[in-house]
C-alpha cells in the first residue's frame, strides 16, 4: 500500500478484517495461541496512519500564525520559539500491556495505536488555539470525529498536556500537543518508568508505587505542579510576571534537567 496523503487516507477504510484482528488481538491478550498475522498487519497500517498524520500536521503548522521553527533535535526548550513534530507507532509488547490494563477493550477500540507528537515553545493559550486548528484541519481532511482531551488542570499521574482523539475511516489515532516545559515532564516521566517500572504511570488509575520509586516519583509530581504554576502565570492577568516571564519558564527547566541528572545517575550501576 502507497502511503497517501492525510486527506485521502483519513477517507479510506483499512485493508484487514476488523473482526479477525479483534478476534486474533482477543487471543493474543488472554495468553491463548494466536495468529499473528493479521495483528502485524494492523500494526503496518497503523505505522502508514501514523505518517499520514504527520504530513497533516505539517500543513496545519504551516498555516500558523505564530512565529516556530522546526528543530531537528526533537528538543524544545522555552523561549526558543521551536517546535518538534514526531509519529510513532505502540511497540506489541507496550500494545500488549494496554490491552491487558483495559480488559475486554478490543484492540481497535484503542485510541492511540498511531500517533503523532506535536510539542512546541508555547503559551497555554497558544496551545489551546493550536488544538482547535489541529481539529479543524483533521475534519476537513476527513475525520469523522475529533475530541479535545485537556490534561492540563486534571492530570494523569502529573502528565498535563492536550490530547486529540481522532476517529476516521481508516481507524482511531492521537494528536498530542505539548508546551516545551509540559514535554520535558513527560520525558522525564518516561525515564522514571523505564528505570522503576511503567506502574507508575498508571498511579491515577490505582496501580502500586514500585519499590524505590517513591522518593522520584514524587519530586516528579512536585515539578509537575511547578509546571502548572509557571505556565498559568504565564497565561494569567499577572502584569508583574509579563516582565519576566523568560527566566521564571528558564528557571523551572533548570529544575527539570536537575531531575533528569539525578535519573541519570540511577541509571549508572553502583562501583564494587
Amino acid at each position: 500500500m502507497q502511503l497517501a496523503n492525510a486527506q485521502e487516507f483519513l477517507r479510506q477504510g483499512p485493508p484487514f478484517s476488523k473482526s479477525r484482528v479483534n478476534r486474533e488481538a482477543d487471543k493474543w491478550r488472554d495468553g491463548l495461541d494466536y495468529d499473528p498475522e493479521p495483528i502485524e498487519e494492523f500494526l503496518a497500517f497503523n505505522a502508514l496512519h501514523a505518517e499520514a498524520l504527520l504530513g497533516g500536521a505539517r500543513h496545519t503548522i504551516s498555516s500558523l500564525l505564530i512565529n516556530v521553527a522546526d528543530n531537528a533535535d526533537q528538543s524544545v526548550r522555552p523561549n526558543t520559539r521551536a517546535y518538534s513534530l514526531s509519529a510513532r507507532v505502540k511497540t506489541k509488547s507496550v500494545l500488549l500491556e494496554k490491552l491487558r490494563r483495559m480488559g475486554g477493550t478490543p484492540l481497535l477500540n484503542v485510541h492511540d495505536v498511531a500517533g503523532i507528537r506535536f510539542d512546541c515553545d508555547l503559551s497555554l493559550s497558544q496551545q489551546a488555539a493550536i488544538a482547535e486548528s489541529f481539529k479543524a484541519d483533521l475534519e476537513a481532511f476527513g475525520a469523522k470525529r475529533v475530541d479535545i482531551k485537556d490534561f492540563r488542570d486534571a492530570p494523569h499521574s502529573g502528565y498535563r498536556a492536550i490530547h486529540l482523539h481522532i476517529r476516521s475511516t481508516a481507524g482511531r489515532s492521537e494528536l498530542q500537543i505539548r508546551t516545551a516545559l509540559q514535554s520535558k515532564w513527560a520525558n522525564l516521566y518516561e525515564e522514571a518508568a523505564d528505570l522503576y517500572g511503567r506502574e507508575i504511570r498508571y498511579l491515577h488509575e490505582g496501580a502500586d508505587m514500585p519499590p524505590g520509586a517513591g522518593q522520584m516519583v514524587q519530586a516528579l509530581q512536585k515539578a509537575s505542579m511547578l509546571v502548572a504554576k509557571v505556565e498559568g502565570l504565564a497565561g494569567g492577568e499577572n502584569h508583574w510576571y509579563r516582565e519576566k516571564p523568560c527566566k521564571l519558564s528558564e528557571e523551572a527547566y533548570r529544575v527539570l534537567d536537575g531531575l533528569h541528572a539525578e535519573l541519570k545517575q540511577q541509571r549508572v550501576p553502583a562501583k564494587r
